[in-house]
């Protein structure tokens, strides 16, 4: 067979123009916005450390980065599809951004991982670099540092000292705690229009990750499945509830989904003319090596590249090792570039990791370090597969392998996988029943769920993750029909897989478990494997606080997509058996599909459809800020002052910013002693202390200190309900409160 060699393959796909124009925008818009976004996400690799994350040097490169990334995704296959079909799924991506935009949070006020990003993406959008200075001699010098009362850092802000504590010389700088790559997207939208662009920038990235994932379920079940499946997806309110606030999760969801899509892509590039496809009629093999390894280059890149937003892309590179050693054991072309792709592009995603957020690194370490080493036991244990499997070409197979792959036992392998794939769907089911989920009492995270137990009437133990409920929070969600549905299919899926395997093997050379390229590889087998690992490794533990919705972007990226998929595959089959005996109730089992996969996500999101958390924290910033001087030195006295506002004052109103430990705040005489060497400092170094409180008992403080209050911010609004077993329907009323005093007169 001769191997296509054209540049631009299916460049123009048969069909008419309206088809091929729709088959290029599914196939191709999903890829095209992910490369701009991994782009972006590498330049601010290179510039943000050293200060050029500049509007007048990013933009003119990201123009250059989008007309090459236009040039790249000319290489992505590209089918005919039905007309209609494209503009559904642009509508529906369309509908979901400018929901979410409309409807977007104002978590500026740093309560949760929302505000750090958006801080994040403000400091690097306004001082182009990092990372932030503490200004130490604002209060004091190095001196301040032996008052173990004084403190720089506040949640997802970290204290990083260089030198001894009251030695001269010492410096401290304050590192953020997530990674560059969303506050770097996020950041296009501040250049653009302040605030408000930083806050919908989130919606536009979930747009287009719908884009991508509708691109992959074409790919994977037929571009008229596309509408309905990504139509269930933006339906549902985790992924809404990511949309509308500054989470990483819309950008993961963007690379993990077009990386499962042009995996596929590979793999369908690399095979024979005559494969058949599994899930979707027809050939799946283009038998083109040369477009095969670009393809699969661009995959393990986008796997690798996700990791720049977030750490747990990891587990996706993980993962797509063993697939990588199916594709080898196959001899399939896409496998040396793919796993060179993803190794590559991981190493060069953890060079900003280490650099810029090695201090959250190290908080995470009890679930980083398993992760890690997970990845090596996978990549060194596939290797070692292929490497003995290739010593063993040519050899008679031993006893227990002729054994195991005689007659009988291949009629048995499909049914064993299948049976083990839905026996683990029914443990994680019932873990409630026989298991309760803990962590480490200790953990910051454990006081916080005590706290919330105390107040839902629940038994307190703080210990205590909720994981073994995992798989109950999805069906919250999508419903218990999709989640049933969607493990059946996982399990169909893992019977396909033993029964490709063993099929292919007895059509190759009985004595060696490479029989090269002649049966192919399931052009569906990649994403498969990929989406039930992650799945089934983010249910076992989700390793989050467990209150909902906040628990539940946890299951964004990979989980309910996943699931998704599956049940919509469920759906394809059905309605094809229905179709092939009664032609006329065809349709019937669309309307029927229809229902299952999206009234239940209509039904739970429904309650918070319109709802939109936070609003009237960027005007609360504002007022903060317009009440300080160029002198002032600001000191949050109570714990939450000391956890909303230190990073706000510091970027937002460009002020020095410090807080006060203290273990009592209502010893009102005790703290007050706490905070008067502090203040002197302060003012010794010819600055203006204020005293900021966001508590009544803070403001105690200030009046305990002999100084006069004023209150500058008295905000009502709301925030997200943080129910720890059920599913949430609506909101908690927040209050923030800021009062300002001068402390020039405590020194």
């Amino acid at each position: 067979m001769t191997p296509q060699t054209h540049d631009v393959p299916d460049e123009r796909p048969p069909g008419s123009r309206g088809e091929r124009l729709s088959g290029v925008v599914l196939a191709r818009s999903g890829p095209l916005a992910a490369c701009f976004l991994a782009f972006t996400g590498l330049l601010a690799a290179v510039l943000v450390p050293f200060g050029g994350w500049i509007p007048w040097l990013v933009v003119p490169l990201l123009v250059i980065a989008l007309a090459a990334s236009v040039r790249l995704v000319r290489f992505v296959p590209a089918t005919a599809a039905p007309a209609w079909v494209a503009p559904a799924v642009v509508a529906i991506a369309a509908g979901h951004g400018v929901w979410a935009a409309l409807t977007h949070a104002e978590h500026v006020v740093l309560r949760r991982d929302a505000g750090s990003y958006a801080l994040y993406t403000q400091w690097i959008a306004t001082r182009h670099g990092l990372p932030i200075p503490s200004w130490l001699e604002a209060f004091g010098g190095s001196a301040a540092l032996t008052d173990p009362a004084f403190r720089l850092s506040s949640p997802a802000y970290y204290q990083v000292v260089h030198g001894s504590a009251g030695a001269a010389g010492t410096s401290v700088d304050i590192v953020p705690q997530f990674l560059l790559g969303a506050p770097s997207v996020y950041s296009l939208g501040w250049w653009a229009a302040g605030w408000n662009g930083v806050l919908v920038m989130p919606a536009i990235c979930s747009a287009l990750a719908m884009l991508g994932f509708a691109g992959l379920v074409a790919r994977l079940l037929g571009p008229r499945w596309a509408v309905l499946a990504t139509a269930a997806l933006v339906l549902s309110q985790p992924v809404l509830h990511a949309a509308r606030s500054t989470y990483s999760e819309p950008i993961a969801l963007l690379l993990v989904t077009v990386a499962c899509a042009l995996l596929a892509d590979a793999v369908t590039a690399g095979n024979p003319l005559r494969v058949k496809g599994f899930l979707i009629p027809g050939v799946h093999g283009t038998d083109d090596p040369r477009l095969a390894r670009r393809i699969g280059l661009a995959a393990g890149l986008a796997f690798g590249l996700a990791g720049l937003f977030r750490i747990d892309g990891l587990r996706e590179v993980s993962l797509l090792l063993p697939v990588a050693a199916v594709l080898a054991l196959r001899r399939h072309p896409a496998t040396r570039p793919l796993v060179l792709g993803a190794l590559g592009s991981t190493a060069v995603a953890a060079i900003p990791a280490v650099w810029l957020s090695r201090p959250y690194l190290g908080t995470i370490s009890a679930s980083l370090i398993p992760l890690i080493g997970g990845g090596v036991v996978l990549g060194l244990g596939s290797l070692a597969v292929v490497l003995v499997a290739r010593r063993l070409e040519g050899r008679p197979a031993p006893a227990l392998g002729a054994r195991l792959t005689s007659p009988a036992w291949q009629n048995r392998w499909p049914w064993l996988l299948a049976g083990a794939t839905a026996l683990v769907g029914v443990v994680l089911a019932a873990r409630p029943l026989f298991m309760i989920t803990r962590q480490d009492p200790d953990d910051p995270g454990s006081r916080v769920v005590a706290g919330l137990q105390l107040l839902q009437g629940l038994a307190v133990d703080g210990g205590r993750t909720y994981a073994e409920h995992s798989l109950n929070w999805i069906s919250w969600y999508a419903g218990p029909v999709v989640v049933i549905a969607g493990w059946l299919v996982f399990a169909a899926l893992a019977a396909a897989v033993g029964r490709w395997w063993l099929n292919s093997a007895a059509r190759g050379s009985s004595s060696s478990m490479l029989e090269g390229r002649t049966a192919g590889v399931p052009f569906w087998l990649g994403p498969a494997v990929i989406a039930f690992g992650s799945t089934l490794l983010t249910l076992y533990r989700p390793g989050i606080t467990p209150d909902h919705p906040w628990a539940d972007r946890r299951m964004v990226t990979m989980v309910i997509p996943a699931f998704v998929v599956a049940a919509t595959a469920a759906a394809t089959w059905v309605t094809r058996r229905v179709r092939r005996s009664r032609p006329w109730a065809g349709t019937g089992a669309v309307a029927v599909a229809a229902v299952v996969l999206l009234l239940p996500p209509w039904l739970a999101t429904q309650p918070l459809a319109g709802q939109r958390t936070e609003k009237g924290e960027v005007a609360a910033v504002q007022k903060v800020c317009a009440e300080l001087g160029a002198n002032d030195v600001v000191l949050a006295l109570d714990n939450r002052a000391a956890n909303e506002w230190p990073q706000v004052v510091r970027g937002v109103c460009d002020r020095p910013s410090a807080s006060v430990k203290i273990t009592d705040i209502n010893d009102t005489a005790a703290v007050a002693e706490v905070v008067r060497p502090i203040v002197a400092r302060i003012a010794a170094a010819g600055n203006r202390p204020v005293l900021l409180a966001g508590t009544p008992e803070g403001e105690a403080v200030i009046e305990a200190l002999g100084l006069t209050s004023r209150q500058v911010v008295d905000l009502e609004t709301i925030e997200d309900q943080r129910h720890l077993t059920r599913v949430p329907d609506g909101e908690d009323e927040l209050d923030i409160d800021v009062w300002l005093a001068d402390a020039t007169g405590v020194s």
